[in-house]
């Protein structure tokens, strides 16, 4: 490439909650784990959760995800379709089809079908990406957008605005902001905040913490 030294530049940093607009590679495996601290009502509530991606084919990328372990009762399984690619490969567009299968009591048996699309906007200094997800069934909407900079060869400043809505309901909209730090190759440390900036919410304020962990096979 332009500019190249020799040595591989490592890869911008993934953001907390909104997945890559673009599949993972193929053999590219990448776990995001989340502690929670939620303040609810003037008490603090503790959560976890969990984002598998990976490439299935050179167009077809899987995510295996809940963000939010205790309090959400279904879990996502959602296959990504890269339709557009930069001529680098590190930006595109993607339709998307998720469902929500139960994994815990109160989940219901059946299996929600959403549909949606994702788009990634990517160099070596910054990375955007966006999802839409709509739920037909419930005629609700889910959407995040992010920001991740490269300050240095180490720290990865991330910015995110995730929401929600559904018809009949106020939306829900929250604002996060939080750093993470490559420890080696293979593993990263994020730290975030985050915030409901609407009337409606789920929580006053939320502390993540997430190890962020991505390996290749050879």
């Amino acid at each position: 490439m332009p500019g190249d030294t020799g040595e591989e530049e490592e890869e911008i940093a993934h953001p907390f909650f909104t997945h890559m607009g673009i599949p993972e590679g193929v053999g590219v495996y990448n776990l995001r784990l989340e502690g929670l601290v939620n303040r609810v009502d003037g008490m603090t509530k503790g959560d976890f959760g969990f984002h598998f991606e990976t490439g299935l084919t050179k167009r077809i990328g899987l995510h295996v995800r809940n963000d939010s372990f205790l309090n959400r009762t279904r879990s996502e399984v959602m296959f990504q379709f890269l339709a557009i690619k930069s001529k680098d490969g590190m930006s595109g567009f993607s339709p998307i089809i998720e469902f929500e299968i139960p994994t815990r009591t109160g989940g219901g048996s059946r299996v929600h079908t959403l549909v949606g699309f994702s788009s990634a906007l990517v160099n070596k200094r910054a990375a955007f990406n966006q999802v839409v997800h709509y739920n037909p069934r419930e005629d609700s909407v889910d959407y995040s957008f992010a920001l991740v900079l490269r300050a240095g060869k180490q720290y990865f400043p991330v910015f995110e605005i995730l929401g929600e809505g559904m018809r009949g309901e106020r939306p829900i909209v929250n604002l996060l902001a939080g750093l993470k730090v490559r420890m080696n190759k293979n593993l990263m440390l994020g730290f975030a905040v985050q915030v409901p900036v609407t009337n409606q919410k789920d929580f006053s304020s939320q502390m993540v913490f997430q190890p962020d962990i991505e390996w290749k096979r050879k």
